[in-house]
C-alpha cells in the first residue's frame, strides 16, 4: 500500500505510536507492532483517567462558582432552616413544567428526604416532566437509597453517579436555580435567577452529566441482560481489537452486513456515538 506522505511524516507518526506504546521501534526506527488487546486495554484505561482528570476539574470550578454564588448580594438569601429550604425546592419541583435538573451530595438519604424526593420528583414524572439527578457515587453503599434511586428510574428518571465533593444545586426549567452551600460554619441557600449566573450553573451541570455513570446499568442489572445476548457480547470484544469489519466478521464466522449491524445495537445500547466511546463505557460497565 502507498501512503501519501513523505518519509518524514510517516516517521514521526510512528514515533508518536511509540509513544503511545502502540508501537515498537528498533534501533533502525522499524515498527513492530504490540500486543492489540493489551494495547486497547492501556488507551482505555488512560482515557478513563483523563476523563476523571476532567471530572475533577469541573468539580472544582462548580465548588468554587456556587460557593462564590452565595456570597453575592444580588442573590436572594432563603432564611429559615434546613427543612425550610427542602420546601422551597420541593415547591420549584412541583412547579416545573419541562426539566427539573439536581445535584444531591448526600449519599445516605433519610427517609424523610426520600419521602420528600418522591413527593416532588413522581408528579413531575407523570407529566412527562424531564428529571435528571446526579447523586454522589457512594449511594450505591446505601441500600435504602439505591432502592429509592431505582423507584425513580423506574418511573422514568435519569440518575448518573458522580465522585469528588460537590454542593446541592436544583435548577427548573433552566430558569431558575436553589443552590446550598457552606457558608461559614453552617450552610447557607439562595435563589438564583439571574440568566448569566443560571446559565453558568446549567453549563456546569451538563459537563458533570456527561462524564457521570449511568445509575441505571448498575441499579437495573436485568435491563443489561435483556438488551445484550452472548453473541453481542462476543462482537463488542471483537469490536475492541480487530482492525477491519471484514475481520472480524470472519472471525465470529458471520457476514459483514450482520456484524456491522451488531455493532449499531451496542451504539444504541451503549448510548454512544462512535465506537470508541462505546469500549469506553462498555468497560466503565464491566461488559470487557
Amino acid at each position: 500500500m502507498v501512503l501519501d506522505r513523505d518519509e518524514e511524516d510517516i516517521r514521526a507518526s510512528l514515533r508518536r505510536l511509540a509513544d503511545q506504546r502502540m508501537v515498537h521501534l528498533d534501533e533502525h526506527g522499524e515498527p513492530t507492532a504490540f500486543n492489540p488487546d493489551e494495547t486497547v486495554g492501556r488507551l482505555l484505561d488512560q482515557r478513563l483517567r483523563r476523563l476523571h482528570t476532567e471530572q475533577q476539574e469541573a468539580l472544582s470550578f462548580g465548588y468554587s462558582l456556587i460557593r462564590q454564588s452565595t456570597a453575592w448580594r444580588s442573590l436572594r438569601p432563603l432564611e429559615g432552616d434546613d427543612e425550610n429550604v427542602c420546601a422551597r425546592a420541593e415547591e420549584l419541583t412541583a412547579r416545573a413544567r419541562h426539566e427539573v435538573l439536581a445535584m444531591q451530595p448526600d449519599w445516605h438519604l433519610a427517609p424523610q428526604a426520600i419521602l420528600a424526593a418522591r413527593r416532588a420528583s413522581m408528579p413531575c414524572l407523570r407529566r412527562g416532566v424531564t428529571v435528571k439527578v446526579l447523586i454522589h457515587k457512594r449511594a450505591l453503599e446505601d441500600e435504602t437509597t439505591s432502592t429509592a434511586l431505582t423507584e425513580m428510574i423506574r418511573h422514568g428518571a435519569q440518575v448518573r453517579f458522580l465522585g469528588g465533593g460537590f454542593e446541592r444545586v436544583l435548577i427548573a426549567d433552566r430558569e431558575t436555580a436553589l443552590v446550598q452551600a457552606e457558608r461559614g460554619n453552617s450552610p447557607s441557600a439562595s435563589l438564583v435567577e439571574q440568566g448569566a449566573l443560571v446559565g453558568t450553573l446549567l453549563s456546569f451541570f451538563d459537563r458533570c452529566w456527561s462524564g457521570a455513570l449511568d445509575a441505571s446499568a448498575l441499579l437495573l442489572p436485568e435491563a443489561d441482560s435483556a438488551a445484550l445476548d452472548e453473541t453481542h457480547l462476543k462482537v463488542l470484544e471483537t469490536m475492541t481489537r480487530a482492525d477491519k469489519d471484514e475481520v472480524a466478521a470472519r472471525e465470529l464466522g458471520m457476514s459483514v452486513r450482520t456484524y456491522r449491524g451488531r455493532v449499531a445495537e451496542l451504539l444504541k445500547h451503549l448510548r454512544a456515538a462512535t465506537r470508541f466511546q462505546a469500549a469506553l463505557r462498555a468497560k466503565e460497565k464491566g461488559l470487557i
